[in-house]
């Protein structure tokens, strides 16, 4: 029950009280909800094409993130790394307020096991994250003259560690894609009085901490339809079965002074040894891509994930969940690839994206929609070939509307890429 009044006082009715030192790759209002905003997958460089990924690929770059299959076009293995800037400008009514926040996001590594055959990959990344924080104020709340004050705040999330093991067959590349979920959410509600000179009234905190775990398998499938030289149709899809994550719960009460030096403490919940689970739905997208090979690439993915079908782990349903889906279309465009020029070589980005996301408010779907732009750097590396991968979205995401929240962001992706084919062949010479 506290956890439903929680989403209507903080999305309906407080003002925002982000932590401008949090070190998280994502923020949003809405990740008060459930398991918190979820991540679709791809690397810096599919961010910049506007999510896209599920059918294309590019040998130079990690491909896996999204579509397990596409871990097979890589011919030389691949080290790849990112983070993630992110400004957001939160309204609800009158009220504005900014905050900023930014860290690691994903890295990965794809080796060949059998050159143009078999590719293996191991890589780690946020399935989903959880940074959000409000107050809220209630004059006559209390005694007489006094404020009482509710602070709502949570940061965490669940990572996923993923073992892809990529195969190619003639036009045809297969991939299986075993994950494990780990990570953990916390959230902390602050209660106090303002506006009192006398002491006897302190504060109250009750902190949960939920802590995630479990296997899951996932398959995905490119085609790759060659129609003339350098260009190809390709047509991919990926499916992850719904999942039971084992989840442990702590939650402690605690009283402090008002100065906030705690004087006592209760467990009210700590379920380690009960074995209680959540039921993640199912996930699956679709993609089609037109290719010609280091020249020019437009694509289309549909993804969607039914969170209605959310389970918490007293098995009940998230009434703030519904269905949600992303559309993205993007592509790239290189000039020149056989030039020497660096402009010529450089792998421009473009994207846009539209998204309803599994959050329902008020009966009403939060929708996120932005344009992506962005651009691969190669670089002179001694060490093999390597590219700066550098990216920008500006979008949106919920209205004003209700009495919701809107947050206008700026995202910028930055990555970095290696390859180098010399890192696991065999010397032949001394």
């Amino acid at each position: 029950m506290w956890s439903k009044i929680r989403i209507s006082l903080a999305l309906i009715s407080s003002l925002f009280l982000f932590n401008e030192a949090s070190a998280q790759y994502d923020q949003s209002s809405y990740s008060i909800i459930g398991l918190g905003t979820v991540n679709w997958g791809g690397y810096s460089h599919n961010a910049a094409m506007g999510g896209l990924g599920v059918s294309y690929g590019d040998r130079l770059f990690l491909s896996n993130g999204l579509n397990p299959a596409l871990g097979a076009i890589n011919l030389e293995a691949v080290f790849q790394m990112g983070g993630s800037l992110d400004i957001r400008q939160y309204t609800q009514g009158q009220t504005v307020h900014n905050t900023t926040t930014g860290g690691f996001k994903d890295f990965g590594l794809n080796l060949p096991i059998k050159l143009g055959k078999w590719n293996m990959g191991l890589s780690l990344s946020p399935y989903s994250a959880v940074n959000y924080g409000f107050i809220n104020r209630n004059e006559g709340g209390g005694p007489e003259g006094s404020t009482t004050v509710v602070e709502v705040g949570g940061t965490g999330g669940i990572d996923k560690l993923s073992l892809t093991n990529s195969f190619k067959l003639n036009n045809l590349l297969i991939g299986i894609d075993a994950q494990f979920l780990f990570g953990s959410i916390q959230k902390e509600d602050l209660f106090f009085l303002e506006g009192l000179s006398q002491a006897g009234f302190g504060n109250t905190v009750v902190a949960r901490r939920q802590s995630f775990h479990n296997l899951s398998l996932g398959v995905g499938a490119v085609y790759q339809l060659p129609l003339a030289e350098r260009t190809k149709l390709n047509i991919g899809g990926f499916y992850h079965p719904e999942i039971k994550v084992r989840q442990n719960t702590l939650t402690t009460f605690e009283n402090q002074t008002q100065s906030g030096v705690a004087f006592s403490t209760d467990t009210l919940v700590f379920d380690e040894a009960d074995k209680k689970t959540v039921l993640v739905p199912q996930k699956f997208g679709f993609g089609i891509s037109y290719e010609k090979t280091r020249a020019l690439t437009i694509g289309l993915d549909f993804l969607s994930q039914d969170w209605s079908s959310y389970r918490d782990e007293d098995g009940a349903a998230e009434t703030a969940y519904g269905n949600s889906y992303r559309l993205a279309l993007g592509g790239t465009f290189v000039p020149d690839y056989e030039s020497r020029k660096l402009l010529s070589l450089t792998t421009f980005r473009f994207g846009v994206h539209y998204e309803q996301t599994p959050f329902l408010v008020n009966n009403e779907t939060i929708d996120d929609i932005g344009l992506s732009l962005g651009a691969s750097f190669p670089l002179n590396a001694v060490w093999g070939q390597a590219h700066i991968n550098l990216g920008a979205t500006i979008g949106r995401r919920g209205s004003v509307s209700n009495s919701l929240v809107r947050e206008n962001y700026f995202k910028v992706h930055l990555g970095f890429s290696l390859q180098d084919v010399t890192w696991f062949t065999r010397q032949r010479f001394n």
